[in-house]
């Protein structure tokens, strides 16, 4: 009797996905470029007590030099922040009351969406267009004056 395989809810090929790319239904993306910034020093206390007690200082004053953070971890996001504390208060209160009704909670959606960076993209009038084209194409817009020029002059048969 062969052993059954346990059935996953994500299969063990889509692991990698699942962690660098987020599900198409949400609205935050992951940031992949700082999922590889991340970094953790597990001696980072033991190093810094053990130099401070090679400067001759006691016990206790070593732990009250301590910092109280790594300064190599990843920074947080930008919904960490104390700023936007209150509007994902607000956010969890709207949902709790409402019974996970999300369409009542846009509003503090929103809100969340401006503090976490996330804009609405603006439609673009064909003068941006154009002007976005001419400063993509550089110095060698300077050519299109010159080809009118010398067009006038040379007769295609």
């Amino acid at each position: 009797m062969a052993p059954s395989i346990p059935k996953v809810a994500i299969p063990p090929e889509k692991w990698t996905q699942t962690v660098y790319s987020t599900p198409e239904p949400s609205l935050a993306k992951a940031d992949a470029d700082k999922l590889q910034a991340m970094s953790f020093d597990p001696s980072f206390y033991s190093s810094a007590f053990l130099q401070c007690m090679g400067r001759g200082l006691s016990q206790k004053e070593c732990i009250a030099s301590l910092p109280a953070v790594d300064s190599k971890l990843t920074p947080c996001g930008p919904l960490s922040d104390a700023a936007a504390s209150d509007a994902m208060s607000s956010a969890i209160a709207c949902i709790s009351a409402n019974g996970g009704d999300v369409d009542k909670c846009t509003t503090h959606f929103d809100a969340l969406s401006k503090l976490a960076g996330y804009k609405e993209e603006e439609k673009k009038s064909s003068f941006q267009k154009a002007s976005e084209t001419c400063s993509k194409a550089g110095w060698k817009l300077l050519a299109v004056p010159a080809l009118y020029v010398g067009m006038k002059f040379i007769k295609i048969k």
